[in-house]
Formats: C-alpha cells, sequence, structure tokens
C-alpha cells in the first residue's frame, strides 16, 4: 500500500504553520494585538493550529509505522530506539539553538515538542495493541486531565517558570503535566492521530467525531460570548488557553484537525479537486521532511535574533519575513528531495532502526 498523500499534506501543513508562529513571535509587529487587527487574529488562529496539528500528524506516522508490520520484544527495541534517542538529542540542539541566553526562548534542558514525540514512541508499543474503543476512552482521560492538575498544570506561571526545571524531579514534571508540551493533555492529539489512522475507512465514526466537537466549540464560543470573556488566549484569563494547555483547547482544535483531514482526504480522493490537489502534492515532501525542518527553522532563528535581538517590527516588515521563512521551506524541501534525499534526521532514524534490526 502506498503513502496516503494526504497525511502527508497535512504534515507539510502542519510543519509550515510551526515555523510561522515560531517566526511571528521572534518578529512580532509593533503595537499590534490579537484583537486590533485581522492579520494578528489569523496569524494567532494558524499559530493555535500549528502544535495540536504537528502532534496528530505525529500520532498518525508513529501509529502508522508500528502497526505496519508484527513486532516482538528486540524488533520493538531496535524501532523504539533510534526514535526516542534522536528525538531527545534534537529537543537538546533546538534549545542550544535558540538558547534564553542568545535571544531565544529555551533553557537546554527544556522538555518540548520533540521530547513529547518521544514519549509517544515510548508508549506506541502498547498503545497499538488496543483497540479503537478503548483508546478513544483514553484519549477522553487525557483530555479531561487538565480539568483535574488545577495548579499543578502552572496556570499562574511565567514562561521562564514553564522552561526551568530544578534537578531531575522537576524535570520530569515538566514532561509530564506542566511543561511547555507536557504529555498530559498533549498525548490526547497523538492518540487521536492514531484513531485517524485506523478510522480511514470508517467515515462515520470520523463524522460523529467531528460533530461532537463542533457543538462542543459552538458552546465555547456562547460561553465567552454571554460571560464577557476573551475566547482564546496563548496564556491567561480566557475560554481557551495554550500556556497551559486546557480541556476546552484541546477539543477545539482536536476538532478543526478532524475537519481538515475530512476535507483533504475528500480532495484526494475526488477526481474534481485536480487544481486543489496540484497545489497540496507541493507540501507533501516538506511534510516528509518535517522533523529536520522543525530543527533547521529554530536555526535561522536561533541566527537572526541573535544577530539582531528581539524587538518588534513594522507590520508590513513583520509580515513579510514570517511569510518568506514560512514559504521559503517548500521549494527548499522540493529540492532536498530531488538532490539529498538521503540526508535529513528522518532517514538517520531509518538507518538505524535497520541496523539494529539485524
Amino acid at each position: 500500500m502506498g503513502r496516503i498523500r494526504h497525511i502527508d499534506w497535512m504534515k507539510g501543513i502542519a510543519i509550515l504553520f510551526m515555523v510561522q508562529v515560531h517566526t511571528a513571535a521572534v518578529v512580532p509587529p509593533t503595537g499590534i494585538n490579537v484583537g486590533h487587527h485581522p492579520l494578528a487574529f489569523l496569524a494567532a488562529a494558524l499559530g493555535g493550529m500549528a502544535a495540536p496539528l504537528f502532534v496528530t500528524m505525529s500520532g498518525w506516522g508513529v501509529h502508522a509505522s508500528a502497526k505496519r508490520k508484527g513486532r516482538e520484544g528486540s524488533d520493538w527495541i531496535a524501532w523504539m530506539a533510534p526514535r526516542v534517542s534522536i528525538l531527545f538529542l534534537c529537543q537538546i540542539l533546538v534549545n542550544a539553538l535558540f538558547n534564553e541566553n542568545h535571544g531565544g526562548r529555551f533553557e537546554i534542558l527544556t522538555p518540548g515538542i520533540l521530547t513529547l514525540f518521544g514519549v509517544s514512541a515510548i508508549l506506541m508499543p502498547v498503545l497499538s495493541k488496543i483497540g479503537t474503543f478503548s483508546r478513544g476512552v483514553l484519549m477522553i482521560l487525557f483530555i479531561l486531565a487538565p480539568s483535574m492538575l488545577g495548579g499543578h498544570a502552572g496556570p499562574e506561571w511565567s514562561w521562564s517558570t514553564r522552561i526551568h526545571s530544578d534537578g531531575l524531579a522537576e524535570w520530569f514534571e515538566r514532561l509530564l503535566i506542566n511543561g511547555t508540551y507536557p504529555a498530559i493533555p498533549w498525548l490526547s492529539y497523538t492518540i487521536l492521530g492514531s484513531l485517524i489512522a485506523d478510522l480511514k475507512e470508517d467515515v462515520l465514526n470520523r463524522k460523529r467525531m467531528f460533530f461532537v466537537g463542533l457543538i462542543f466549540t459552538s458552546y465555547t464560543v456562547l460561553a465567552s460570548i454571554t460571560q464577557n470573556e476573551t475566547w482564546a488566549l496563548t496564556e491567561g484569563d480566557a475560554i481557551l488557553t495554550f500556556f497551559p494547555a486546557n480541556s476546552e483547547f484541546v477539543i477545539v482544535s482536536a476538532t478543526f484537525v478532524i475537519l481538515l483531514q475530512m476535507i483533504l482526504d475528500r480532495v484526494e480522493n475526488n477526481p474534481e479537486e485536480v487544481t486543489v490537489g496540484r497545489i497540496m502534492r507541493r507540501l507533501e515532501p516538506a511534510g516528509r521532511l518535517s522533523l529536520t525542518i522543525y530543527v533547521g527553522h529554530f536555526a535561522l532563528l536561533g541566527a537572526f535574533v541573535a544577530m539582531f535581538g528581539r524587538g518588534s517590527f513594522p507590520l508590513e516588515v513583520s509580515f513579510a519575513l514570517t511569510v518568506i521563512h514560512m514559504i521559503v521551506w517548500i521549494p527548499i524541501s522540493i529540492a532536498h528531495e530531488r538532490i539529498a534525499p538521503n540526508y535529513s534526521l528522518e532517514q538517520v532514524i531509518r538507518i538505524m532502526s535497520r541496523k539494529l534490526s539485524r
């Protein structure tokens, strides 16, 4: 069975959104916030979807890889060890490239989205053997967990507190419950990705998941209006918050992930959507190179802040820099696939897995 093209499209969209949100944070426009300009709102909306989509697609990929063939004992170690080790090392590399000592945002050992992927890989030998219903229940538990964690999730924390840990015990706290991308609740997206992979032929259940999410999304909008409370913020007092990710945010963002998957699945399988499909195919190489792009774009951002520092820019300059940095990875990934397809972090994982499997 060949690759499912719309999954690569979604991976491509996810990594480009990640580049966009990180670049926008490095070159913010002067005197503009989300409530005062449509471009700021659009950037915030795309940014809010970036990580959920990225983690969901990672969950899809690692689940599909884990189920591709039966494994036992040492085979699982050969599959898992390269992924976990490379992901954890890449997180340290990202932290070094974008370190707070040089104008960045991370400490050297800050757990992040790549360590979350590593945790997903560690758990996948178990998750891949669990049925879809049980995984669905587990996903709901992860979604509801922030409501039960209360202050342990650090809703009032500053960024510096969230990225810092004193000793191993606090590091595991950041990894699991109160870091930037803690396993609770972010593993819910990993499980969602695995469910999308297993329900690819079950359109009815995917639609049911979407409509339940849509009803809840409508409720959050209504609550925002009636309570005169901000609907969504990166952090602070709002119905949806990203740092920490509350249950409302997880449900709403997961709903949009499911919607995007259903739309692109239809585009891929509908002969009448030739034009859209042709455009989306440009994103496939970026989707297949998402880990390499993730590390690479932080190298560029780290170099930028080291040379120019952190500051705001005129709207036109901020917009241009953000869009250019996001779009440039499309031709780079296309050229890479044609010229040097064997040189990437993804290929390192494949080679290590093959060597350990012998």
